[in-house]
């Protein structure tokens, strides 16, 4: 039983037949599956055009496996390669590794920090009142 608001205000209770919910989801369950077998029954009626191309249509010269193989799969590699080589080559010619720890050994960086780096940073006080972190008082 549920309730609903009436224009004047005053709540009104509905009821919910059950039998006529129960007999929306029969009819569901059975219509589901009906329709996905009538869609494979007339995909499986439609038949191929077995028409013959015209008679001044020449066949086309098909290359050979290897030729198909180096179109898909020597193109792309080689894409693959040229771009590589441009993210690489300019490191690469610095004389820099490509090694990514390597990188971030020479220099510490704090972001959001004070300009003058670590050095810049206070010493904290043994007394201090402040212990830093999130907190909250109620």
């Amino acid at each position: 039983m549920l309730a609903r608001s009436e224009p004047n205000g005053r709540l009104r209770s509905v009821t919910i037949d059950m039998l006529s919910t129960a007999f929306l989801r029969a009819v569901r369950a059975v219509a589901r599956p009906l329709v996905l077998l009538t869609g494979l029954a007339l995909g499986s009626l439609a038949a191929p055009a077995f028409a013959t191309p015209p008679e001044s249509w020449e066949d086309p010269d098909n290359g050979s496996a290897l030729e198909l193989l180096l179109i898909l799969g020597g193109i792309p590699l080689a894409v693959i390669a040229l771009l590589a080589l441009a993210v690489y080559l300019p490191s690469m010619m610095r004389g820099q590794s490509s090694e990514p720890a390597l990188a971030f050994q020479q220099r510490s960086e704090w972001f959001g920090g004070p300009r003058k780096g670590v050095e810049g940073t206070p010493e904290p006080t043994a007394q201090s009142e402040d212990k830093g972190g999130a907190g909250g008082r109620w």
